[in-house]
């Protein structure tokens, strides 16, 4: 019995307690500010395109291309991103490896489900060019507002692991939201959706 008495504390001194909340709000709110975009990019209606349908000057773009990418779009020059890499690169400095993993998976590889069927790749690269899935179901994310001075540190919280409650708005209806953030050698990640 001493010796379980012993273990719980040896594993509970092992836990470093949660950081003070104005040591790490402004890094908190960075980051959720930032996943407004990849969410998009991810979910919501994701990277401007050349229309098929589009003017002529954008239906020149696919004038013999491969049957292969009928079902996609090409991504505009002015986009922000042109390949998975920098949309991965962005995003590793946003959301936790973690997170990341079965989104990367749904967004540039595809998937197959029972109920869904086949679901081909978001984003798609070819021949040196990006491009859009137009069969992918797209979400409206809509613009989450946060009211950052709302936020505060709610338990389970640790040295490693923050979990925050903060008040936002969306499309005027106001909600509670309950965001988690993990520490990594590069700093804090957003480890849950934000949308």
């Amino acid at each position: 019995m001493a010796l379980i008495s012993l273990f719980t504390v040896v594993l509970a001194s092992c836990q470093t307690p949660a950081p003070e909340l104005e040591t790490v709000k402004e890094e908190f709110r960075e980051l959720i500010e930032a996943s407004a975009e990849l969410n998009e990019i991810f979910f919501g209606e994701g990277l401007p395109v050349y229309e098929r349908d589009g003017d002529e000057e954008e239906k020149a773009v696919y004038v013999g291309m491969t049957a292969a990418l009928d079902n996609y779009e090409m991504v505009t020059e002015d986009s922000k991103f042109h390949t998975a890499d920098a949309i991965k690169e962005a995003a590793g400095k946003v959301y936790s490896a973690e997170y990341l993993e079965p989104i990367y998976e749904m967004v540039f590889v595809g998937f197959a489900d029972e109920e869904l069927g086949i679901m081909t790749a978001k984003y798609l690269e070819w021949d040196g060019r990006f491009y859009k899935s137009m069969n992918y179901d797209s979400f409206n994310i809509g613009d989450r507002k946060y009211d950052f001075d709302t936020m505060k540190i709610v338990k389970p919280s640790n040295g490693e692991y923050v979990n925050i409650e903060i008040e936002s708005e969306l499309e005027g209806e106001k909600k509670t939201i309950n965001l988690s953030f993990t520490k990594t050698e590069d700093g804090w990640r957003l480890d849950s959706p934000t949308y």
